[in-house]
């Protein structure tokens, strides 16, 4: 009984170590590091050619309220460019809030230098089409 005891506890503690070392393999989301492990983020640039302040994120985003990896420089309304890392996965970016207005998809592990549209520096909110709350 001793001995099946110890292979249950090696065996949990076994288990517990993969699981643990191979969390450290993924994506991390706000980070400053654009990465495509385990699915992939989609990273926001505040200049062309995906140059500048990074904002990375795992997650579809319904508003920014958020900064610049490292600053205070707020998002809303000032994206120029994008890098969608998720290889097979589109994300849609949103003129508003709430996935509202203009919607712009981008494919699954491309850049986007949105500079060349009149709603450039306008993206409010982005969604994976993987996320059942997406509009498209």
């Amino acid at each position: 009984m001793a001995v099946l005891r110890r292979l249950s506890v090696a065996a949990v503690t076994a288990s517990l170590a993969v699981g643990v070392f191979s969390g450290t393999a993924s994506a991390g989301s706000y980070n400053g590091v654009c990465e495509s492990s385990n699915g992939g983020e989609v990273c926001l640039y505040d200049a062309s050619n995906t140059t500048g302040r990074v904002y990375d994120t795992l997650y579809s985003k319904p508003t920014y309220s958020g900064t610049y990896y490292g600053t205070n420089v707020g998002i809303d309304n000032t994206v120029n460019s994008t890098w969608n890392r998720d290889p097979d996965t589109y994300v849609y970016f949103w003129q508003f809030a709430n996935y509202s207005g203009l919607g712009l998809g981008q494919a699954g592990g491309t850049k986007e230098n949105w500079g060349d549209l009149s709603e450039a520096n306008s993206w409010s909110s982005h969604c994976f089409s993987s996320n059942s709350t997406c509009p498209y």
